[in-house]
């Protein structure tokens, strides 16, 4: 899976986090100021030596497979489901529960910006411009949460489950298990630390396939 990682040297991070930490220290009012905090979250998630992903770039380059369904999926660890809403601009949300009725926003669920996506439509004598906004139809597309092994749920998981994220490939938009998850943790609105990466087993996946039903 290829993704938009951001790296920067230990010693840089560490540097840069302690500047600004000296900078919020001698002025309050900056400490209010989401992009400091931003900033803040971002070079002391690195300082570790630890990786940063870029959603929106990621999601963008990665396009979409030969169904025009997004190649890559984002969801809340402690998910089941992962579903994906598909809005005429070019935008999308990802989330762990389905809409019934109208589009809400719920704890951890992440939405690209328009123009991520250049969708093809289902029935192309239909223009993608008079699709209405919201979930009828093909919009919304769904696949399995791939599991975390115990391994890394004992090692880089210390808050609630559904705190984190995974991020992975998708090979077709239906109910199969995934293989090759990443654990993130949301510093901004589109920048994920990598906590770790792994492959599912084949007993792992076929855990998951239980799920289906």
């Amino acid at each position: 899976m290829e993704v938009e990682e951001l790296t920067l040297p230990k010693e840089r991070a560490e540097a840069e986090f302690n500047a600004l930490r000296q900078a919020l220290k001698q002025n309050a009012k900056l400490r209010k100021e989401q992009i400091y905090k931003d900033q803040r979250a971002v070079y002391g998630h690195m300082r570790y030596g630890k990786k940063i992903i870029d959603i929106y770039e990621s999601f963008q380059k990665a396009g979409l497979n030969k169904d025009g369904d997004p190649k890559l999926a984002i969801c809340r660890a402690d998910a089941k489901q992962c579903h994906c809403y598909k809005f005429k601009d070019g935008s999308a949300v990802y989330a762990d529960q389905r809409w019934i009725t109208v589009p809400r926003k719920t704890f951890g669920d992440i939405k690209l910006p328009p123009a991520t996506f250049k969708w093809i439509p289902q029935k192309p004598e239909i223009p993608l411009d008079n699709w209405q906004n919201d979930i009828k139809g093909n919009k919304n597309i769904q696949t399995l949460v791939p599991i975390i092994p115990a391994k890394i749920l004992v090692n880089e998981v210390k808050v609630l489950l559904k705190n984190y994220h995974i991020l992975w490939e998708v090979e077709e938009w239906k109910p199969v298990p995934p293989k090759d998850p990443i654990l993130l943790r949301q510093l901004t609105p589109n920048l994920f630390g990598v906590l770790a990466t792994w492959d599912l087993t084949p007993l792992e996946r076929a855990i998951i396939r239980g799920r289906i039903q």
